[in-house]
């Protein structure tokens, strides 16, 4: 009986020594130090990291890593230096092409026709794609389906289908003849969702290198740009490289893919990131117009940032966008964006909301608008910290939902952390738990923009499900680095105290005393940046019960999660100092329950919503006016207008459901009820 043809289960043609340290190697697929391993024995030597990187793309198959180096060093794209087998040239070599057509040949004919119209779709597909460019019902391609799985060259992931690796994929496309290719291009384009965002990997060794392929975006941006902004950088990157290995390119060519190695590498966390940057800005600056100089400007300036050295990131920031006034829309974006995100963690949101508005006039300005959802993920975020959940959720939605040209599935992962973090807030645990699984699954699927907010939203979540204990188990584990992550503070202000409050309620010393190192240590570095130092009084007047402290964040934090947490926490302090019988009279605990008020939060000014927060904590309007720095007769007037504009009549009433609103966002007592839509004063 004939065993089915897979890709694993020949040996290689060769020299015998290759062989034979083929025959060697563990069936099955190896992960990066496997990877790694397994060239040092097929090439007899150490190898760079960037000949183990373009490796990646065997998908850790042994035998496609057999054919790789046996290629290789048949093409002359490998030498040895130094006893280090380096990259000469990220090209995929003719041998390993050609033993996938040749084990896709051995196919049925019904199973290489799935195949073949499925490549057209990307490196991951939907099995309903495939039978709408068929022209057939799903139901009958389910054993053609079969035995492309177990043939090896399909796997299933999560809700889709995608080829076992890349160059499978490219050894797919090669069997195709060139006009068919183009063919199916088109008819996979017309396709809801696809366009131009996966077809751009597929063909990126067929077309000829002298020059920037601009096809599929309007003209608007390079294949190595798109292939970074689609989530596979490291195939950018790889375009990129090449390019800059043509002659002849032409300069704003070259300032392209020197731009996308940059950003590619940036998105790899790869260490050459900075080396790059530092080396371009040290030979020629960041002139303006150089969109190479400006995107290491713009690397810089995040790296200094997530260091938590602020000024300085802004400094560069800001330069960034100031020397870019007349390059492309495409890249201008990026240092726009960057630039906006630092500014909306600082609480400068109307700057920020400008230069996102900047970055998407530009974007939807070009003769076709493109990458239109990146803007939208950033004003999700900063509606967000604005503690406008509604305005967040509605921006999210836009990004996730965005398709073809107007897709960014780099930033997508951003956005479902949005929606997974304002879900949260709104009491709809279900929907937070289900975004951040989808956020998880986009960020291990592709290379996306690293945030901390991947796993700041899976602490949350976790202790509204399982407890504080299981979250302080997290940050013994998989979170370890977060307590001492200067980012996280910068992102999220409200973190350091929510991490002080999880640290004593678990007995957890240690972790009360990284946070606050790391804070004050944030705050040294940065005495001109405001939030910051609240943050860092935040976190230290909850640990050490300053109600003082505390009083002044509710009236100073522009953050509404801290103001949230403060006036819970002030609140407690204040009923624990006070006697039962005076708590009894007291109509801040009084144990009246008004009426629900249909009317929105929003409708407070900013000062009526932090005296209404004062209320609910039990202060008395003299108390009050000297937190607010206003007299006593102002206080009572702002009380009359938010009496009026929430429809209620008496202190109770506004004490009742200002502590009701601060409780829904502390994260410890937010309640599921239906009034869980407001987010400091923010409707749904």
């Amino acid at each position: 009986m004939a065993t089915r043809p897979m890709l694993g289960n020949q040996k290689p043609v060769g020299t015998p020594a290759a062989a034979g340290v083929t025959e060697e190697l563990e069936p099955g697929p190896l992960d990066g130090d496997g990877t790694e391993q397994a060239l040092r024995n097929l090439l007899g030597a150490e190898v760079d990291q960037k000949l183990v990187d373009f490796a990646a793309g065997a998908g850790g198959n042994p035998r496609l890593l057999a054919e790789l180096a046996l290629g290789l060093v048949a093409e002359g794209l490998v030498r040895e230096n130094g006893g280090v087998v380096q990259l000469v040239e990220p090209r995929v070599p003719r041998r390993l092409l050609e033993f996938v057509v040749s084990r896709l040949g051995e196919l049925s004919a019904n199973c290489q026709q799935f195949l073949k119209v499925a490549a057209a779709l990307g490196r991951s597909f939907m099995l309903a794609d495939v039978s709408s460019l068929l022209g057939r019902s799903s139901a009958t391609l389910l054993t053609v389906l079969d035995e492309a799985m177990a043939a090896g060259f399909v796997v299933a992931v999560e809700r889709q289908l995608a080829f076992q690796s890349e160059f499978v994929l490219l050894g797919i496309i090669e069997s195709i003849p060139v006009p068919a290719r183009d063919a199916l291009r088109s008819e996979a384009m017309t396709l809801s969702g696809r366009g131009a965002q996966s077809y751009e990997s597929l063909w990126m060794t067929e077309r000829p290198t002298d020059g920037v392929d601009r096809e599929g975006v309007g003209g608007a941006c390079s294949r190595a740009h798109r292939l970074i902004m689609n989530g596979d950088a490291a195939a950018g990157v790889r375009v990129a490289e090449r390019m800059l290995a043509t002659p002849g390119m032409s300069p704003a060519d070259r300032l392209d893919a020197e731009a996308s190695v940059i950003l590619g590498y940036f998105l790899l966390g790869r260490k050459e990131a900075e080396k790059v940057a530092q080396k371009v800005l040290w030979e020629r600056g960041a002139a303006p117009g150089d969109v190479a100089a400006l995107m290491a400007l713009a690397v810089r300036s995040n790296l200094l940032w997530r260091a938590g050295k602020l000024a300085e990131s802004l400094s560069l920031g800001r330069a960034a966008v100031h020397n870019s006034e007349n390059v492309d829309p495409v890249w201008r974006f990026h240092f726009q964006l960057a630039l906006a995100g630092k500014l909306a963690n600082l609480r400068d949101f109307d700057k920020a909301e400008s230069l996102i508005a900047d970055a998407e006039a530009g974007l939807r300005g070009l003769p076709t608008p493109v990458w239109t959802a990146a803007p939208a993920v950033m004003r999700s975020r900063l509606s967000l910290q604005a503690g406008r959940i509604g305005e967040a959720r509605r921006e999210a939605e836009l990004a996730t939902s965005a398709a073809g040209q107007d897709a960014v599935p780099m930033l997508r992962p951003l956005a479902y952390s949005v929606l997974s973090t304002a879900s949260f807030y709104l009491g709809d645990l279900p929907a937070a738990v289900d975004y951040l699984r989808r956020a998880h699954s986009a960020v291990a699927s592709q290379v996306v923009l690293d945030s901390v907010q991947y796993a700041w939203a899976d602490m949350l979540i976790t202790v509204k499900r399982e407890g504080p204990r299981a979250a302080a188990q997290l940050l013994s584990g998989r979170y370890g680095h977060l307590p001492t992550q200067r980012s996280l503070y910068i992102e999220d202000p409200s973190a350091a105290a929510f991490l002080v409050r999880l640290a004593r309620d678990v007995g957890d010393s240690d972790l009360e005393r990284s946070v606050l190192e790391t804070v004050d240590g944030l705050a040294g570095d940065n005495p001109g940046i405001s939030v910051i130092g609240l943050t860092a009084m935040h976190a230290k007047a909850l640990a050490n019960s300053a109600s003082a402290a505390l009083a002044l964040i509710i009236v100073q934090s522009p953050d509404p999660i801290s103001v949230a947490l403060a006036t819970e926490e002030l609140a407690k302090l204040y009923a624990a100092r006070t006697p039962l019988a005076a708590r009894r009279t007291d109509p801040a605990y009084s144990e009246e329950v008004g009426p629900d008020t249909a009317a929105c939060w929003s409708v407070l000014s900013d000062m009526e919503r932090r005296i209404a927060y004062l209320v609910s904590v039990g202060l008395t309007n003299r108390q009050i006016a000297k937190q607010v720095h206003l007299s006593a007769h102002t206080v009572n007037y702002h009380l009359r207008k938010i009496y009026r504009k929430l429809g209620i009549n008496t202190r109770v009433e506004l004490a009742h459901g200002a502590a009701s609103y601060s409780s829904k966002v502390a994260i410890y007592s937010m309640g599921d009820d239906e009034n869980s839509g407001h987010i400091a004063g923010e409707a749904v």
